[in-house]
């Protein structure tokens, strides 16, 4: 099935070869502020772009997690930023589902004082370079034992970053007998997707949706990063526990302990998207109506499936971060950072304290 969105970069034509969800409900464009790639897939389950029920986000977790078959020592590997939360959510219904042990780690464009272990880069994004970290000492020796890598990422396009990170990670991995991509869009051509003759593995992909797409590019659109796009690596205190340095699954610790609202926002910031998924998942299995959204570095343009777009700045830099889609009226907004040190500090953040926190 095919369907065409007319956007201020050009026409976008998506074949749509199968897909397990309506195409509306899943995905719509966005156009980005980048001159390497000019629209975006904007997806309406992430919880990235537009504000997103936990319950939406949780269904499509469990449901690419039944797609991992098998009970499997596995180590679960998602691409930073957009898909942060979706491998954390994925790694953590799996583990909810299977008795072996499930390891999660991300990659991050965070400066960490740890060993690293490799980098990766991703050509089309404004913000290119991948840091990922040797796992903390604790989960070294379970990662390295691990039978099954699970790589995720939001949407495969060309596959090249994809490659790169199972490359490097399988010189550290010795027992891998399965690979498995997860994503919510494919649009990569089944001619060059991985197979098993590439590593000497057993591989397979598993999409919420596989499609191919093309645009007829507008010759006066001619987008430019704006001035103060975050393009580099973040130099300030980050976590080394959520993630960054592996993770065992599900999370067990403690919450923020937030008041509960009839109406509430959950704003994730950045790669910190797990935990604050979580806390919205809570409040929203107690009754209350709650949305989930995240404040990002990826310029996008007004307009098309993007209606607002504030900006602002952090840590006394002048470099941007942006949330989109953003109405805080007549709801209860709770902005979750890594660490509430870093309010003061956090132009967006500032202006919604927790005054109601408590540690569960």
């Amino acid at each position: 099935m095919n369907y065409n969105f007319d956007t201020q970069a050009g026409l976008i034509s998506l074949k749509v070869l199968n897909t397990k969800k309506p195409v509306d409900d899943l995905l719509t464009f966005a156009c980005r502020q980048n001159p390497k790639r000019s629209f975006m897939l904007v997806s309406k389950v992430l919880g990235r772009y537009t504000p997103t029920k936990p319950n939406v986000m949780r269904e499509v977790y469990n449901y690419l997690s039944q797609a991992v078959e098998g009970d499997k020592l596995t180590y679960v590997v998602s691409l930073a930023e957009a898909a942060t939360g979706l491998g954390a959510g994925v790694a953590d219904s799996l583990a909810r589902k299977q008795q072996s042990k499930v390891y999660f780690q991300h990659t991050t464009r965070h400066r960490l004082d740890v060993p690293l272990w490799f980098t990766v880069d991703e050509a089309h994004s404004h913000a290119v370079n991948h840091m990922f970290y040797a796992p903390k000492a604790e989960l070294l020796d379970g990662i390295r034992q691990s039978n099954r890598l699970v790589v995720i990422d939001d949407e495969i396009t060309t596959g090249r970053t994809i490659k790169l990170l199972i490359t490097s990670l399988l010189k550290k991995l010795d027992n891998i007998d399965e690979i498995k991509i997860l994503s919510l869009v494919n649009l990569l051509d089944e001619d060059l997707r991985l197979k098993e003759d590439d590593f000497g593995i057993k591989i397979n992909y598993f999409s919420l949706m596989d499609a191919q797409i093309s645009i007829d590019p507008k010759d006066d659109f001619r987008p430019e990063l704006p001035q103060n796009v975050d393009a580099g690596l973040c130099e300030s205190h980050s976590s080394a526990d959520l993630g960054r340095c592996g993770m065992l699954m599900p999370y067990t610790g403690d919450l923020p302990n937030i008041k509960s609202s009839n109406k509430m926002t959950i704003v994730a910031n950045g790669e910190h998207q797990y935990i604050p998924f979580l806390v919205a998942e809570q409040h929203e299995n107690q009754g209350c109506h709650v949305l989930y959204q995240s404040i990002n570095r990826s310029p996008l343009l007004v307009g098309e499936s993007i209606d607002n777009k504030l900006a602002f700045s952090f840590n006394g830099s002048e470099l941007e971060h942006y949330i989109y889609n953003f109405y805080p009226e007549n709801r209860d907004v709770y902005v979750l950072l890594e660490s509430e040190s870093a309010r003061d500090k956090h132009d967006f953040a500032r202006e919604y304290p927790l005054r109601c926190v408590e540690v569960a």
